[in-house]
């Protein structure tokens, strides 16, 4: 018997075609009867993997504020052609960058390209020290790392370079670089995946053979993952179009080849790739990461910055894959035509702060005669977001949704959730099998009616939820014109 849209659609749970949601696919859920461990660790809610059911809810993005600062802007003569591939990250007290820049003298050759530095103490006025490291037109006096790296036919620029700092690596690896590297002889191509250790960030040295046997292009990501205890290196690869390839490796010094990961699909724009990975860890939260690549729509001919999660750095998905992360700016301003997310960002206060390039000009217009054009050059920027408020379970009106199964360890728990005006949010306990705790139904909890990002969930009784802690239930959380961003069990509140 035929089924209508209308009631095929409620008996998916209500996933309207405007992006409402009900069965994960992720692993994890509750299909298999598993139960999901999550003890007193915070949980966000950025994909499917933590709804089991749901009602008019979907899962929605919340860009980052963009502050319209010029940062970082070309000012040196071995910056005149442009800036390009950067990475930023807090090392202790300071911030530390590291970019690539070209010169106009050199355009375009092998020797085009500086690597330099750049500083900061509060991430937002920053210095190029001078280094005395690297002689440029006779004269030591400039921020340059060096020109190129490596020995004989194996020397090369650097380009796509992801800079990271490495807990597992004795002081002299403690900085790692990715990026591309010039190997000739070894095949048919001769730019390669590089690899590069420093014990200060300033002093580099290039494994002498490639770490990664496909052809470079593009940025390159890496990093040390604390959960699967491997290094994790990402790049471009060819997919439909460009898309973005995947390597774990226990040693530093060889992956094997990229394997495709993400890519667009038939729900993005038209005639769109993804141009370069921008994939780090979460940010004090083990077992979760974010990439940002950049959105190529090749009939624009523009660049904008996306976001895709991950929760084991292999299978991603796309929270609100209709909203730009960081959107293009007007088409005259320094970031209209396209952008590019640094790898790496920084953890200030209750803030996240990501780091971007951006140009006015658009991908094919780039040309040395253009940005011999002082107002084409790159500028690298800032964007500032809530910590831990990137996604959320969103109800523009009435929603609910139910987790998995889950056992926890603890006696509060805390959510981080923000009703709009005339919202609430309401949250009830049961067992495995949907089942009310003992005061604990939604019918029994105090709403939430303000924006709070810690708020100890109380019911009439109480807040109490030890009694029930290491045991498998569910959340069934009721929400009106409100977000959910995530929770978590125990004492520790959301940050």
């Amino acid at each position: 018997m035929p089924v209508s849209r209308r009631r095929f659609m409620k008996m998916l749970g209500g996933a309207a075609a405007a992006g409402m949601f009900s069965r994960p696919r992720a692993e994890g859920s509750s299909a298999n009867g598993s139960v999901r461990a999550v003890g007193s660790d915070k949980v966000l809610l950025v994909d499917q993997e933590l709804i089991a059911k749901s009602s008019d809810v979907r899962l929605k993005l919340h860009p980052p504020r963009k502050t319209g600062e010029r940062l970082v802007v070309s000012e040196h003569p071995w910056e005149s052609a442009t800036l390009n591939w950067f990475s930023v990250l807090r090392d202790g007290d300071r911030f530390r960058m590291w970019y690539e820049c070209y010169d106009v003298d050199g355009w375009p050759t092998a020797d085009d390209t500086s690597f330099c530095y750049a500083e900061s103490d509060d991430g937002i006025h920053w210095t190029k020290p001078k280094l005395g490291l690297f002689s440029y037109q006779g004269s030591r006096e400039n921020n340059i790392l060096f020109r190129q790296i490596g020995e004989g036919n194996f020397r090369s620029r650097v380009h796509g370079s992801g800079v990271f700092l490495d807990p597992s690596a004795p002081p002299r690896a403690r900085y790692k670089c990715v990026s591309q590297g010039l190997f000739q002889g070894i095949g048919e191509r001769p730019y390669y995946v590089a690899g590069m250790t420093s014990p200060d960030g300033l002093n580099w040295t290039r494994l002498p053979q490639p770490i990664c046997p496909v052809f470079a292009d593009s940025q390159y990501s890496g990093f040390w993952d604390a959960a699967q205890q491997k290094y994790a290196l990402f790049g471009r690869t060819s997919g439909q179009g460009r898309a973005v390839g995947r390597s774990v490796s226990e040693r530093f010094d060889h992956f094997e080849p990229l394997a495709t990961v993400l890519q667009t699909d038939e729900k993005h724009p038209p005639d769109s790739d993804l141009y370069n990975p921008a994939c780090i860890p979460y940010p004090g939260t083990s077992g979760l990461y974010l990439m940002f690549p950049s959105l190529f729509r090749h009939r624009a001919d523009t660049l904008d910055i996306r976001m895709a999660v991950s929760r084991n750095t292999e299978q991603w998905t796309w929270p609100d894959r209709n909203t730009p992360f960081i959107p293009l700016g007007p088409p005259d301003g320094f970031d209209g035509g396209t952008l590019y997310m640094a790898n790496g960002c920084c953890e200030v206060g209750d803030e996240l702060w990501f780091y971007f390039s951006g140009s006015t000009l658009k991908h094919e217009e780039v040309s040395l005669e253009t940005l011999a054009q002082p107002e084409n050059r790159r500028v690298f920027s800032r964007a500032v977001a809530k910590r831990d408020r990137l996604v959320s379970v969103t109800a523009p009106g009435d929603g609910s949704f139910e987790t998995p199964p889950m056992q926890y360890v603890g006696e509060r728990l805390i959510l981080n959730a923000r009703p709009r005006a005339g919202g609430s949010v309401r949250v009830g306990l049961t067992d495995a099998a949907g089942r009310a705790l003992p005061g604990r139904a939604i019918a029994d909890c105090q709403p939430l009616t303000q924006d709070d990002a810690s708020w100890a969930v109380t019911w009439a009784d109480g807040p109490d939820v030890a009694l029930w802690s290491s045991r498998a239930i569910r959340l069934r959380v009721e929400l009106r014109n409100a977000d959910v961003f995530g929770f978590q069990f125990g004492e520790q509140q959301l940050r």
